[in-house]
């Protein structure tokens, strides 16, 4: 491993990173919009990981494929998905609450640096750097059976957004289902089909990168992720939010996994 190389690419990746995150930032203070970052969140790290491990590399091309085919397929898609769920309405309500959080004369949009575009940027980095070490490693050449197993993993994640991102989009095209909770499809089994197959996805794209031995050094990447989702800023807020407007949704909680797929409970509390 070219490792004076290798410290190069990943400055590379956290300063596109952090340069992604401070325009989104100037952009959300200017529109009033905080939302604004959620959109491209997913093409952030897949620019990272393109231009410094991609452009700066030395993979054999099966491995650039097999790294970079499976993140521009997951941005691209979760992006342009986003963009149309969300185009005309505004603010999302839990960036709006957040807005109440800040303190007299300390500006929102400080607050709002450090809570939701700092912690951002920092994910999309740590995501970044297993793909860039194993993009920038030369050896070994083809794909051996842990990148394969991390193929399956992601596709199974793919599997989960996708269907479950379908399913919401038509339950909630139905007027009939305004005020009342998805609890079936994939939702029957998990409160969030959409993001286990998010984390999963990422946990898919770091075994990919084990190819390279180095490239463990970035589970750091997946783990941070997972507990974003599941304990800062993913489940948890939106569930706050979901208990808030749907009176069903207490019971749906007691039955429901709330991330990993299970069977619903048929009486007692299910847990996560």
């Amino acid at each position: 491993m070219d490792w004076p190389n290798l410290l190069v690419a990943l400055m590379v990746a956290f300063g596109v990173t952090a340069a992604a995150v401070l325009t989104l930032w100037l952009v959300s203070i200017r529109r009033q919009d905080v939302s604004t970052i959620d959109s491209v969140f997913s093409l952030i790290v897949l620019a990272a990981v393109a231009v410094a491990g991609g452009a700066m590399g030395a993979a054999p091309a099966v491995r650039d494929v097999a790294i970079l085919a499976p993140l521009a397929i997951w941005s691209l898609r979760l992006s342009g998905y986003l963009a149309h769920r969300k185009w005309g309405e505004g603010e999302d309500p839990r960036y709006t609450r957040l807005r109440s959080w800040a303190s007299p004369g300390r500006p929102f949009h400080l607050l709002v640096l450090r809570k939701v575009f700092a912690l951002q940027g920092a994910t999309l980095f740590l995501l970044s750097i297993a793909p860039v070490i194993s993009l920038h490693a030369p050896e070994p050449d083809g794909l051996g059976p842990l990148a394969l197993a991390g193929l399956v993993v992601w596709v199974v994640g793919f599997t989960f957004e996708v269907t479950g991102d379908r399913q919401l989009t038509r339950f909630k095209s139905d007027p009939a289902n305004a005020g009342r909770v998805l609890d079936h499809g994939l939702w029957r089994y998990t409160r969030h089909p959409n993001y286990f197959g998010e984390v999963v996805m990422a946990w898919g794209i770091f075994g990919i990168c084990l190819q390279t031995p180095w490239a463990a050094l970035g589970i750091v990447g997946p783990i941070f992720y997972t507990r974003i989702v599941l304990r800062v800023t993913g489940t948890p807020t939106l569930e706050k939010k979901l208990g808030r407007e749907k009176p069903e949704y207490a019971a749906y909680v007691d039955r429901t996994s709330r991330f990993w797929p299970r069977t619903p409970s048929q009486g007692g509390h299910q847990q996560p």
